[in-house]
């Protein structure tokens, strides 16, 4: 390599679930564009709560806008997840990226939040794809200023800097929940390392009435105190520091494999009596060897709608766009046109 090459610049997928114009989303991309390369592949509008959801029963148009802080992203109407995927599998399939973040959320991400969170989701869709991800949130309240976006994205470019710190999170595998405080960065008291604790929600469905005496309900509630337990991702933010919490998309509870190993016997003994096979029922067997399982094709199979009947491709097929201005023709990797609005 030429003394005079530069190094290639990391490049960096960003994505959040309050929409590609939020407040969070563009503090940190205007704080990343100066050392990384950037794309943003974001939600059309705002989709919070929508957790690891996927769209499957509609299509996902895509256009190029400018962001609020100058940035050209992608502004997909669909999940954070719908945009992880439609991102790494077409978008930047020929250079995909080094790094996944997602955020910066508006407000926290503790405890049981990480089941809702579309923020922590999309980070979980990136390592589920191979990529070391990361999902940023600020423990902000709605409607209560200042939000300091900018400490969380300054404390987002501080960890990336440190290849190191991340360094092992495809082979855990696992993601970083970085939650920081809603304080200015002066007010950061450093960096805990903690464990998901727990957060209560008061009064999360409220039942309505309209004019006519029909009965709706309206999704919403109170978040309880953020966990004072020590060690807990809730307890580094009361006490001003940023919590860290390495998540993984196992959700085995290990503990209870062994006591449950115990008593299984006490299901295997019903099952046996109710399919009448008390000789043989929960006795484990060796598959034999060299056996090969045959599955046959469902007869609906041939439906226009299934995905397994998406056309193969050969090696030169791979994604690309041609044509100019503001319609842009697509071949996804599997072979099917597509517009994408520009």
């Amino acid at each position: 390599m030429s003394a005079t090459r530069k190094a290639r610049r990391i490049r960096i997928l960003l994505t959040n679930d309050d929409g590609i114009l939020a407040n969070g989303i563009n503090a940190v991309a205007a704080a990343l564009t100066a050392t990384y390369d950037v794309t943003v592949v974001a939600p059309e509008g705002n989709q919070s709560g929508s957790s690891h959801s996927l769209t499957l029963g509609d299509i996902l148009p895509i256009r190029e806008v400018t962001m609020p802080c100058g940035l050209k992203g992608f502004a997909l109407r669909g999940t954070p997840t719908d945009c992880i995927l439609v991102a790494l599998l077409d978008v930047m399939k020929d250079n995909p990226p080094d790094i996944v973040v997602s955020g910066c959320n508006h407000g926290p991400n503790v405890g049981v939040d990480v089941l809702y969170s579309g923020t922590v989701s999309a980070a979980l869709e990136g390592l589920r794809q191979g990529h070391p991800s990361i999902a940023l949130s600020l423990d902000m309240e709605y409607g209560v200023q200042p939000h300091h976006f900018e400490t969380s994205a300054t404390v987002l470019t501080e960890i990336l800097a440190e290849p190191a710190f991340y360094a092992d999170l495809v082979k855990a595998p696992a993601i970083l929940n970085v939650n920081v405080p809603n304080v200015p960065l002066s007010g950061i008291k450093g960096v805990m390392i903690t464990k998901q604790g727990f957060r209560a929600y008061e009064n999360f469905v409220e039942k309505q009435f309209s004019p006519r005496g029909r009965a709706y309900y309206w999704v919403s509630g109170n978040s309880g105190p953020h966990d004072p337990k020590p060690g807990s991702d809730g307890y580094a933010l009361i006490n001003g520091y940023v919590s860290i919490t390495p998540i993984n998309l196992d959700l085995t509870c290990d503990e209870l494999l062994k006591p449950l190993e115990d008593r299984k016997d006490l299901v295997n003994k019903r099952l046996a009596d109710v399919t009448g096979s008390r000789e043989t029922f929960g006795r484990q067997t060796v598959p034999a060897v060299g056996t090969r399982r045959i599955v046959k094709r469902p007869v609906g199979a041939n439906s226009p709608n299934s995905a397994s009947e998406a056309p193969s491709t050969s090696a030169g097929t791979a994604s690309h766009h041609v044509g100019s201005g503001s319609e842009v023709k697509a071949v996804s990797a599997t072979g099917v046109k597509k517009k994408l609005k520009r």
